[in-house]
């Protein structure tokens, strides 16, 4: 979140001196950049939740194919040392954010959406551990839950209101190569090999979710495999793992392909003299084969796996 919200530290407002409890229900936008900012922000929140939704069955399901691992109840969590000096104030307001560690987003159907966690929740303890408030609260968390989630069964002190409320949630394992939203202009899709980086330019160009989650499963593709420099091979080799990542999460590859064979490609007027990247039909080509051979095994009941 904080690397997103770089972009709008140059805007100077004033913010309402009103309390976090009552930012969702009260407040309103009132000057030209409170409102320019609130609109990002609401971007930013649904591009996350999209991308998060569509790349949750990716990770789930292939997490016997990713070197890299982790336990995960699918929320996410902040405190307003996470956000610029600049930036605080409307976190505050906008988003709830205070000195205590609390629940910023939950994905739909996850452990600990199932668990009955609400976004706000403030976590005060994990498996009997207290949780300080402050700015390294956030490192503390990370190093308990890295814990407490290789049970089958963490239990989180939270606070919802004035109520105190004990929940056990359930750790699942997914693959741990983490999607973020970055806001640029550009439509791009990559990775540094630990996380998968989606920009906000291709997530409002890419409507339909199966073609964003192919997109998703190619950068994901290189990451587990370590692809450091870019080559055609290595292209084709990503998209063709990609198909199979999309194929075990339950997506239907075939309207996958014909989605983006169909779709406008903003870099397409290069390809045909690129030296790292195939051309369109080469890629296309590529993909029907691997397709063909994800289906032969699919009906002779096989393990789908990389080629």
């Amino acid at each position: 979140m904080r690397r997103a919200l770089l972009c709008l530290a140059a805007l100077s407002v004033s913010v309402p001196a009103w309390t976090a409890d009552a930012w969702a229900a009260d407040y309103i936008p009132r000057t030209e950049n409170e409102r320019a900012f609130a609109q990002i922000l609401e971007e930013h929140q649904s591009y996350n939740e999209r991308l998060q939704e569509v790349a949750a069955p990716l990770f789930k399901a292939n997490a016997r194919l990713c070197p890299r691992t982790r336990r995960d109840i699918g929320m996410t969590v902040h405190t307003i040392s996470d956000y610029q000096p600049s930036l605080q104030p409307f976190a505050e307001v906008l988003m709830g954010a205070t000195d205590r560690l609390s629940v910023r987003t939950i994905r739909k159907d996850s452990p600990a959406d199932n668990a009955g966690l609400r976004v706000g929740d403030k976590i005060i303890g994990i498996n009997g551990a207290y949780m300080p408030g402050g700015f390294t609260v956030q490192r503390f968390f990370k190093v308990a839950t890295q814990n407490a989630f290789k049970q089958d069964s963490t239990e989180l002190k939270v606070m919802r209101g004035d109520k105190r409320m004990d929940i056990k949630v359930g750790p699942e394992t997914i693959c741990d190569y983490p999607a973020n939203v970055f806001f640029n202009q550009k439509i791009n899709g990559h990775t540094d090999g630990e996380q998968i980086i989606i920009t906000s330019e291709l997530m409002k160009t890419v409507p339909d979710d199966v073609n964003l989650a192919l997109i998703i499963a190619h950068e994901m593709s290189h990451a587990i495999k370590g692809h450091q420099r870019k080559e055609k091979a290595l292209e084709l080799k990503a998209d063709r793992m990609a198909l199979v990542l999309m194929s075990n999460a339950g997506y239907d590859i075939d309207r996958a392909i014909s989605y983006w064979r169909e779709s406008s490609h903003p870099h397409a007027e290069y390809q045909t003299t690129s030296k790292t990247h195939p051309t369109i039909d080469e890629r296309y080509e590529n993909f029907r084969k691997e397709q063909a051979r994800i289906e032969k095994l699919k009906a002779a009941g096989k393990t789908i796996r990389f080629n």
